[in-house]
């Protein structure tokens, strides 16, 4: 019994010291789309990634888009955003695998959305690219030649470490992208606890997200 304690003081002790510090104040302020609202529209079908995309003032590109990746394009602003999924099927799970040894880039996953985003850039010429994405979805994102990247609760390889272009955000209670605590560009946000296992599933989904203000950078 003292034993089982004491590890959940020690646990809990070093949990703390990734957690007291609150996010900066300037994180994702300005920009023209609602972070949690990309996220979860990467999940949603087609006509409600046509509608979001309406409601934000961009075109959704359904040649180029699929269940894993989305293109949408500000024709304004010539601003272009691409937002991949994490993961969402059975296929997925053998990439999780990879990425977790250092093999993402060699799966069809990355291949996938690194091709669809080289074409999307040479199809809309835009003065700005921003790369979204959240788990799976954040680790294939975090490896794109985007202007801007943002991942949250990105999963990470041991060893991995954030981009000076990326604005990497995960929750408290996260425990995929856990080994990113601490890094140099990650910001830790309220959501869950690390030590309490039955916070964990709802510590990774995006509606964590839900109204905190966090905007999409152009």
């Amino acid at each position: 019994m003292l034993s089982s304690y004491l590890f959940k003081k020690g646990v809990g002790y070093v949990h703390s010291l990734f957690t007291k510090k609150k996010p900066k104040k300037d994180l994702l302020t300005e920009g023209d789309v609602d972070l949690h609202a990309v996220i979860k529209s990467s999940y949603g079908k087609e006509a409600d990634q046509e509608k979001f995309a309406k409601d934000y003032n961009y075109i959704f590109d359904k040649e180029l888009s699929n269940d894993n990746q989305q293109v949408y394009f500000n024709p304004e602003n010539k601003h272009l955003m691409f937002s991949v999924t994490g993961t969402h099927n059975l296929k997925d799970i053998g990439t999780d695998f990879k990425l977790m040894t250092g093999g993402l880039k060699q799966t069809k996953r990355f291949k996938e959305a690194e091709d669809t985003f080289a074409k999307a850039k040479s199809k809309y010429e835009p003065s700005s690219t921003t790369a979204v994405g959240h788990s799976l979805g954040g680790a294939i994102t975090a490896k794109l030649n985007a202007d801007k990247i943002v991942t949250y609760n990105k999963g990470m390889e041991l060893g991995g470490k954030t981009r000076k272009r990326e604005t990497a955000v995960r929750s408290t209670g996260d425990i995929i992208s856990a080994l990113g605590m601490g890094n140099k560009h990650m910001t830790t946000i309220s959501g869950g606890n690390l030590t309490d296992p039955s916070t964990w599933l709802r510590s990774h989904n995006s509606d964590v997200l839900k109204n905190r203000g966090l905007m999409v950078p152009i």
